[in-house]
């Protein structure tokens, strides 16, 4: 005769008798189970509870557990494998056409424009700050790249003189190596009459991750070879010129000036338009170390 007794509800429970023993596992909660079995000769259970909980290793670690040992999960590059964070996770996509950003506690006008934008991106709650101003810091690639580089994620917004406001997300960021940043979540935006009351026109990159900013530190900023170019050459006639050309790297849209291949507005030209006002801004935080491992450099954060 069995009589069995609950110390608390579980979801599911999936019992089996194998060898004297009764595992029994359950999808949310441990369950504790005492049991007595009256039989001629009596004989001790083992009672096996397998937990869910979240200390408890997830499937994929269990298995890389099994394949390079319980210690190598402790490790922050296992078998010279990087853990991806959550954050970094979220950019193996391309960027979101759907979601938006909520605000954020200091935000200002600028930031609070563009916030919704950064929806399922390493910035989407974080707070910012104006790492670059070109009226602040000069019209150079030294003087941006001296005030971005290294600080990761950034956001690029400008106004030109024809009355567009426009700009682009760098998921990797600059570190003036001159190394292609490669990321399918990067994306450009523009309000092509200037109203950043209404919603920006969003462009995800296409044709892959490829080129999604091209890293010179001898040049400003590019977004692919031809999205978004502003070379900042300081001392010349064109250190405020800015050329966009859409569809190779970063999408079209019909909506836009130039039959959608342009981010500038319908009195800017396609060939190049000045800028009057160029921005950069980043996380709150430190900035990332690098070195060299062997031919390529890595981040060490």
């Amino acid at each position: 005769m069995k009589s069995v007794h609950r110390h608390w509800n579980c979801r599911s429970i999936l019992s089996r008798r194998f060898h004297g023993s009764i595992r029994m596992i359950t999808s949310r909660r441990v369950a504790c189970y005492s049991i007595q079995l009256r039989s001629r000769k009596p004989r001790k259970l083992k009672l096996v509870c397998a937990s869910t909980d979240k200390d408890q290793p997830d499937l994929i670690e269990r298995i890389f557990g099994r394949l390079f040992g319980v210690k190598a999960l402790e490790e922050r590059s296992p078998g010279g494998l990087k853990r991806m964070s959550e954050e970094a996770l979220l950019e193996q996509y391309p960027a979101t056409l759907t979601e938006f950003a909520e605000p954020v506690d200091g935000d200002d006008g600028i930031m609070a424009s563009f916030r919704p934008l950064l929806a399922q991106t390493r910035l989407q709650k974080k707070p910012l700050r104006l790492a670059y101003s070109a009226e602040e810091h000069g019209w150079s690639s030294s003087a941006f790249h001296g005030q971005v580089n290294t600080y990761g994620a950034a956001v690029i917004i400008a106004q030109t003189a024809g009355g567009a406001v426009c700009g682009g997300y760098n998921p990797r960021g600059w570190i003036g190596l001159g190394e292609d940043r490669n990321s399918l979540a990067a994306f450009l935006f523009t309000w092509p009459d200037g109203n950043t009351s209404k919603p920006a026109v969003k462009l995800p990159k296409v044709g892959g991750a490829g080129l999604a900013v091209m890293d010179d530190p001898k040049r400003g900023i590019q977004f692919g070879a031809e999205g978004l170019s502003i070379p900042l050459t300081a001392g010349s006639s064109n250190a405020r010129t800015a050329k966009s050309r859409l569809g190779t790297f970063y999408a079209k849209n019909s909506a836009l000036p130039e039959r959608g291949r342009s981010l500038f507005s319908a009195n800017d030209s396609l060939k190049g338009t000045e800028l009057v006002s160029l921005k950069a801004y980043v996380a709150l935080g430190e900035a990332e170390q690098w070195r060299l491992d062997g031919i390529v450099w890595q981040s060490q954060n």
